[in-house]
């Protein structure tokens, strides 16, 4: 289940919406191991921390996205995702990946800090 549509809902009510974690603790970079995004980054000529960061900003609800950037090396490929337009396909590909909230925090907190 994803978080979606209550962002979604929240964003209507005039919440502002900040994503945290756009990048699932380095899951979804070149470091990660989530071969979807690797292969759907490839397919597009870009690294998966521009895609997974790229597909976030293409919501609708979103505000604000916190890339999670540590040095100027990941700043500057973060970046590039304001520049991937993403398209329908891609989006509805990768929406599959989504996992329940509560689950994530729970495994999320048993992870080292990277």
């Amino acid at each position: 289940r994803s978080a979606g549509p209550a962002l979604a809902a929240a964003r209507s009510a005039g919440v502002g919406v900040i994503v945290k974690e756009a990048l699932a603790n380095g899951r979804l970079t070149a470091r990660g191991d989530v071969p979807m995004v690797a292969d759907a980054a490839r397919s597009l000529g870009v690294t998966p921390d521009v895609l997974a960061l790229a597909t976030v900003l293409a919501q609708p609800w979103v505000d604000v996205v916190l890339s999670g950037a540590a040095t100027p090396e990941m700043l500057d490929s973060n970046l590039g995702a304001a520049e991937l337009e993403v398209g329908e396909e891609i989006l509805e590909r990768l929406g599959t990946l989504g996992v329940d909230p509560a689950s994530y925090w729970e495994t999320r907190a048993t992870l080292p800090w990277t």
